[in-house]
């Protein structure tokens, strides 16, 4: 038998066709609302990965560097300093904290703190070419070139000279050996591998280059100690140490001079002879007084008529003298 439905009970197509929009508006939006919460974590994760990040990135060598220059332009020098320093116990042997530093040293005036810091950086990384970098780009920089030398040639790693070649300056040869000494007038030569300028200076004062460039060789002609300094200078402007070389010359001495005839007594006029060594002049008195370079110059053989008391020397071209020869003459003609 068939069951008879109320035609109350059921719902109109428009009633479920309404129901069924609700319940799919009611799914669009817990959907929504999952996206906006999926959302909102993701750019909470991502706020916090770059916070970290940025947390990161301001302790890095490189952050904390930054951070001194802000502090710098900012007029904070204290800080700046402190972050400068900071970042040099991080990484010690890279360049820009050593050269940031040392130019804000420079502009306080404080040259000699940034002096003690590149050569403190130097000497706890003396194989770092970052910390020679930061040295010769600060010197440069602050027109102290002649800082560069010293350092450079402390430095004993081929990779740091191969790469910093234009600033190093070596020093010139010098042709003549001074711990030996010298009997006669000597020719010193200077030279350089390199190309560049050699300045010297020969009266003791310090080489530089308002001293004498060398061209020729240097004459060392006076008895005695000659003190020679002198610098190479190369292409860019860099300057080597100084070198610094005294020379000894001491001219031998002439034994007194052979004078002919003897002294004694003569019954008639006498001529005298002098013998005269290679690069020598005779110089005599007939008075008794005691010859130099202004008394008469012998020429050659002399005639002697009366009592004389002769006294002869030999002058060289340096004007060393011997001994003096004398001879007492009595002449009874």
């Amino acid at each position: 038998m068939q069951r008879m439905t109320n035609p109350g009970d059921r719902l109109s197509e428009e009633e479920i066709r309404r129901r069924r929009r609700r319940a799919k508006a009611e799914r669009m939006r817990r959907k929504r609302r999952l996206r906006r919460l999926v959302i909102l974590g993701m750019i909470l994760i991502v706020a916090a990965v770059v916070g970290a990040g940025i947390l990161i990135y301001r302790n890095t060598y490189t952050g904390v560097v930054n951070r001194g220059k802000r502090a710098e332009i900012n007029g904070n020098d204290t800080k700046a300093e402190a972050l400068y320093l900071k970042a040099i116990e991080k990484k010690g042997e890279k360049k820009e904290a050593y050269f940031r530093l040392a130019s804000l040293y420079h502009d306080q005036n404080k040259d000699d703190d940034a002096d003690a810091l590149l050569q403190e950086a130097v000497d706890s990384h003396p194989d770092s070419v970052g910390v020679y970098q930061a040295m010769v780009e600060y010197y440069e920089d602050t027109d102290q070139t002649e800082k560069i030398a010293y350092l450079m040639s402390t430095c004993t790693n081929g990779q740091i000279l191969t790469e910093l070649q234009d600033y190093v300056a070596r020093v010139p040869e010098f042709s003549l050996d001074d711990e030996k000494e010298y009997d006669n007038v000597q020719e010193l030569t200077l030279s350089s591998e390199e190309d560049g300028t050699i300045y010297y200076t020969v009266d003791g004062s310090k080489a530089t280059t308002e001293g004498t460039e060398y061209k020729e060789p240097i004459q060392i002609n006076k008895e005695g100690k000659t003190t020679v300094r002198a610098i190479f200078v190369n292409k860019k402007g860099i300057e080597s140490v100084e070198v610094q070389k005294t020379y000894m010359i001491r001219f031998p001495v002439a034994e007194a001079p052979a004078v002919s005839p003897t002294t004694g007594q003569y019954k008639e006029p006498i001529s005298v002879e002098v013998q005269v060594p290679e690069g020598y002049t005779a110089y005599y008195t007939t008075d008794g007084s005691e010859p130099s370079d202004q008394s008469v110059k012998y020429t050659g053989a002399f005639p002697l008529y009366q009592d004389t008391e002769l006294n002869v020397v030999l002058i060289d071209g340096n004007g060393k003298k011997s001994e003096i020869t004398t001879r007492k003459y009595q002449i009874r003609s």
